[in-house]
């Protein structure tokens, strides 16, 4: 342990000799961020020119170029930082959710090219609307597995996290809130539960904005708003295993998944 004073509480920057640091468990996950979009923005409610407004169709947050004059307000407003200044044009900008895409029925560009296919997109209903045919209802209000950032701000954010399984509790709800641990383990229990890991399947399965989704015998299926199907992937991945020996050729393979 390192040296205490007890008149300050404090402990020295450096070791005693003959002590060692003390030794914490080591964690690390990448949390990608982009606009809230929140339901109560904070640069919003922080911009004196009124040049940030709400779309009321869609929820997109956007700021008119016209009338902001880079007083950055708004830069200093948002706790989660996603508004930034831009000194080529003197104004403020941000992410717009690649609106022009939702109006056409597509997901926004980073929800397309994501490799890791952990994102997901589509509309939300009131809490007491919630639907278990629409998906981010189902993961939002039913099951309660992806959580807001930071709920504490009472900015009502509309970017949604499923937390880290690695990651130590109280740590998770300091940013996730309360439900953090409870959501974990759902996470953790998902090969067990047919819906949840069939909608998990359907993450950045297409290009499209998924309003519904069904399960039927073992495949995840995907509709748009009107009920036309957009894809269908199965529940579990399959898994093809080869020998490590090719006969016909007479080679060992080094991957024999």
């Amino acid at each position: 342990a390192l040296p205490h004073h007890a008149a300050t509480g404090l402990y020295t920057a450096r070791p005693a000799e003959g002590t060692s640091l003390p030794e914490h468990e080591g964690w690390f996950f990448y949390l990608q961020r982009i606009c809230n979009h929140c339901t109560y923005p904070a640069c919003l409610a922080a911009c004196p020119r009124q040049a940030i407004y709400k779309r009321p169709e869609d929820g997109v947050v956007l700021i008119d170029q016209g009338r902001c004059r880079g007083y950055q307000e708004c830069v200093r407003g948002c706790p989660y930082k996603k508004v930034y200044f831009n000194p080529s044009t003197g104004t403020s900008e941000k992410c717009v959710a690649c609106y022009p895409k939702m109006e056409q029925g597509m997901v926004s560009q980073c929800f397309a090219t994501c490799i890791g296919k952990i994102r997901l997109q589509g509309w939300i209903s009131p809490p007491g609307q919630a639907r278990e045919d629409n998906p981010i209802d189902y993961l939002v209000h039913i099951r309660k597995l992806a959580l807001p950032y930071m709920p504490q701000l009472g900015l009502e954010p509309n970017i949604y996290y499923i937390p880290p399984v690695h990651v130590p509790d109280a740590y998770l709800v300091q940013m996730f809130g309360p439900n953090a641990p409870r959501a974990v383990e759902q996470y953790r229990n998902a090969k067990d539960d047919p819906t949840l890991r069939a909608l998990l399947a359907l993450f950045t399965s297409t290009d499209k904005i998924i309003s519904r989704f069904q399960v039927q015998n073992g495949v995840a299926i995907a509709l748009d708003e009107g009920g036309h199907e957009l894809v269908r992937v199965p529940e579990r991945e399959p898994l093809f295993l080869r020998p490590q020996v090719d006969q016909l050729y007479q080679i060992r393979r080094q991957n024999s998944t």
